[in-house]
């Protein structure tokens, strides 16, 4: 065996010698001697010769594939072989890898490595910690602990590339999850430790839209997380598919074993005083995060976010918006009254000693969590301009709007890069013969896709026929594949299940629908791809809002894929103005089915709906 070119060769012959293993050091030869030799020995002399020669008996099969890992792949391979033939004595050792931390200042170093070299360095890094894997799986105990200990030697490249930061840690993991980098491989190896502090409500592997948008702003972040979140084992659906977004990025993830609530002020001063107090903990050992991070909705990340500010007021806070918290879809005024409590009371205070008294509209639970973002946050996010306009309108006292103007960016939901729509594969049967429309979401009163199903019903034959109207949701018929949750009363989910009904306007069209409950993030990703046409659609803004605030994120998915993108707008909508394929507006059945007419006769030509003499469509 040469490790430095990773060439092996295997000869086979007769002999009944006692099995035997030598190292070459530049001219030397080591021979292994017949008295016990101890594990730090034996992993010294693999890690510092240049070659090895075994001699093995027969019956002690030799992998094939040994090399195929590389130079440290076949070195944990000679340490498995020879520790299963010579018995190496004492325990299993430790070796902690190098932590390389990227400069504060967000620039790339000037030899930063390009992306043509980051893809097979990545490839080269997961083929190496496969093999050493496999080789640790050969033995058993304090030797298999041992051969792990090569995964550091394997990796000490990639952390330095990892400790540039920036887009080239990003492209680096997004490499290595590509090249097969999953929940089994060593990232601590190669993390930085935690540069920042995330305090995000709801977090993978919690199934929430949220929670999947902060993973994937963790990842625009590219810099390393301590995550504190609420727990929600009960209340959610897990997604473990998540975790490959921003695994690369969290150090430690803190789950605080509280109930969860939308909009009640016990729950949500509950967790706001254990995340700040879980925060401090974690900055009497270290002071110097560069940023925190928070994100609503959910607005108890936001409460917590404020009191972590007061308690360390040189920590830059990012805190971002999802959509206006205080203001519901018609724009009318929502959440229930903040009271004056030990929490509370010096936050108002300090708040009004710098912009004058609240009022009884600012002092709900919903209104003062923006209130204090506006306040005290050093950088806030909104993810799109209209959202930013109508919140922005909504603050009453000029000086605290030109703070809000001059700190806050726009930035839409973050766009996968498109290897991660196809990491998952999938068996979504799927025929030549039909145009495919996709819609995934729930179903609300400010959003639906009745249109579609009246187009539909309103189509020739002919046309309806062809098209096929997959929807994908929480809450299907059991018919079609539901599964009522346990936690569920049997009317309770009944009415779940018709809304969805209700939202697609199933009536009279039942043959061309096809219902699938809804699919973990990365499985959706790859399903979006086979799809001809997506479908999304505006939430209807009601009168009190100035303009439609609302960008859904289901946007930021679509984009990505290399499916088509059908959106139901409305009028001077952001989602209307972007690179859509396809726009009607909402509740406009004629414009869908002009629409859908079109897209059948793109996909199988105009012959397919020729009409005939008597008036008919073939």
């Amino acid at each position: 065996m040469n490790f430095a070119s990773s060439a092996l060769v295997r000869v086979d012959g007769a002999h009944e010698d006692e099995p035997t293993a030598s190292f070459m050091r530049g001219r030397t030869e080591f021979v292994l001697p017949t008295a016990p030799v101890t594990r730090q020995e034996l992993f010294d002399l693999v890690r510092s010769s240049d070659s090895a020669r075994l001699c093995l008996p027969h019956d002690l099969p030799f992998p094939d594939k040994a090399d195929e890992g590389g130079e440290h792949s076949l070195r944990s391979w000679t340490y498995a072989l020879v520790s299963r033939v010579i018995e190496p004595t004492g325990t299993a050792l430790s070796k902690k890898a190098d932590r390389h931390t990227p400069p504060l200042v967000g620039t790339e170093p000037a030899d930063a490595p390009t992306l043509e070299s980051i893809e097979p360095h990545a490839s080269a890094a997961v083929a190496a910690v496969d093999g050493i894997h496999r080789a640790a799986a050969s033995v058993s105990g304090a030797d298999a602990a041992t051969v792990a200990l090569f995964t550091a030697d394997a990796l000490e490249a990639t952390s330095r590339i990892y400790g540039c930061g920036g887009t080239v840690r990003r492209r680096l993991c997004d490499a290595l999850t590509f090249a097969g980098a999953g929940f089994d491989f060593p990232w601590n190896e190669i993390r930085s430790d935690a540069e920042s502090l995330a305090i995000l409500y709801n977090f993978s592997p919690f199934q929430d839209t949220g929670s999947t948008v902060a993973s994937k702003r963790l990842r625009v972040f590219s810099e390393t997380f301590d995550v504190i979140a609420c727990s929600f084992l009960q209340h959610k659906k897990q997604d473990p598919t998540v975790e490959s977004i921003s695994r690369p990025y969290v150090v430690s993830k803190e789950f605080l074993p509280l109930t969860p609530s939308w909009a009640s002020w016990a729950s949500f001063r509950a967790f706001a005083e254990r995340a700040a107090a879980a925060a401090g903990e974690r900055m009497r050992t270290r002071t110097d995060y560069r940023r925190l991070y928070t994100r609503a909705m959910w607005a108890p990340a936001l409460y917590a976010g404020a009191r972590v500010k007061f308690m360390q007021p040189d920590l830059p806070w990012t805190a971002e918006f999802s959509d206006p918290l205080s203001l519901d879809v018609e724009g009318a005024s929502r959440g229930g009254s903040l009271p004056r409590d030990a929490f509370t009371a010096p936050l108002i205070d300090e708040w009004e000693r710098a912009f004058g008294p609240l009022d009884e509209l600012d002092l709900t639970i919903f209104r003062f969590a923006e209130l204090l973002v506006y306040a005290y946050a050093d950088e806030i996010i909104f993810t799109n301009e209209h959202q930013r306009l109508v919140m922005l309108e909504s603050i009453r006292r000029p000086q605290l709007r030109e703070r809000v103007a001059s700190i806050s960016t726009v930035s839409h939901h973050p766009t996968l890069d498109s290897g991660f729509y196809d990491l998952e594969h999938v068996d979504y049967p799927l025929d030549d013969d039909h145009l495919h429309l996709g819609y995934f979401g729930e179903f609300y009163t400010a959003r639906g896709i009745t249109e579609i199903t009246h187009a539909l019903r309103s189509l020739p034959e002919s046309v309806r026929s062809r098209a096929r109207l997959h929807v994908f949701t929480n809450y299907i018929p059991e018919s079609a594949g539901g599964v009522k949750p346990a936690s569920f009363s049997r009317s309770q989910f009944d009415l779940l299940v018709q809304r969805t009904l209700d939202g697609v306007g199933i009536s009279g069209v039942e043959d061309l629908v096809v219902f699938n409950s809804s699919l973990p993030y990365l499985r959706f990703l790859a399903v979006t791809q086979k799809l001809d046409y997506l479908i999304v659609t505006d939430a209807q803004s009601g009168t009190g809002h100035s303009v439609n605030p609302y960008l859904p994120s289901k946007w930021s998915d679509y984009l990505g894929s290399a499916a088509r993108v059908w959106a139901l707008v409305e009028q001077e909508s952001v989602l209307s103005t972007m690179n859509l394929d396809v726009r009607t507006p909402i509740g406009d059945t004629h414009a869908a089915r002009a629409a859908i007419w079109t897209m059948v006769e793109e996909k199988f030509g105009p012959a397919a709906t020729m009409p005939l003499p008597n008036g008919d469509v073939l």
